[in-house]
């Protein structure tokens, strides 16, 4: 399970937050038992080294909210949502990035993805598909859910426009991002499908 930890120094009988905020990853071990309880008790910080310009321009990163998943060549990948810097004529300007954080050995090295989705596009879900495959859904400003695909755990994303990408959404206006969707996979009547969870809009006083 990947965690965000957000820590601050206090002082002051109000405790009021004193000097620079900590964040950061965690990734938490657990164990299932026939009950089907899961005992947490390892935890392991992430610590990730920017190396590439795509990420230097990257902050605020945080878990994107989906489960993690496992791929056919024991890679464990887990969405994550980042705020990206961009230079505008009136200053900076900050939009939120999709990405997915990626290791096959869960204990030591963890990479973050090369690619990412469009700007403005946050709240991430990875599913895992066929020969590797990965399927990133997030919801985007545009008010639409934009479906990508990578087959190199996730160098490279192209948008699955005409299949999956844009087909859902939020509110009929298209306002904005709305809510967290589900997407996983499932085995039903021995053939693998992807099943989608959105928020339902009655269309009554606006809900």
């Amino acid at each position: 399970m990947l965690l965000g930890n957000y820590s601050a120094a206090l002082h002051g009988a109000g405790g009021v937050a004193a000097g620079a905020d900590s964040r950061g990853l965690l990734l938490v071990k657990g164990n299932a038992s026939d009950g089907k309880k899961i005992g947490w008790s390892e935890n392991f910080v992430l610590s990730l080294t920017v190396t590439i310009e795509e990420h230097k321009s990257l902050s605020r990163l945080i878990g994107g909210g989906g489960n993690g998943v496992l791929t056919a060549d024991g890679t464990l990948v887990f969405p994550v949502q980042a705020t990206k810097k961009k230079a505008t004529g009136e200053g900076t300007a900050e939009k939120a990035v999709s990405l997915v954080l990626h290791s096959s050995d869960p204990a030591g090295t963890w990479r973050l993805s090369k690619g990412m989705s469009a700007e403005g596009c946050s709240s991430p879900s990875v599913v895992a598909w066929e020969d590797n495959k990965l399927f990133m859904m997030a919801a985007c400003e545009d008010g639409r859910r934009r479906v990508y695909e990578s087959d190199d755990k996730g160098e490279t994303w192209t948008e699955a426009l005409g299949t999956l990408s844009r087909v859902w959404g939020d509110a009929p206006a298209r306002g904005g991002p709305d809510v967290q969707s589900g997407f996983i996979t499932a085995l039903i009547d021995e053939r693998r499908v992807l099943l989608v969870t959105l928020p339902l809009h009655s269309g009554e006083n606006g809900k």
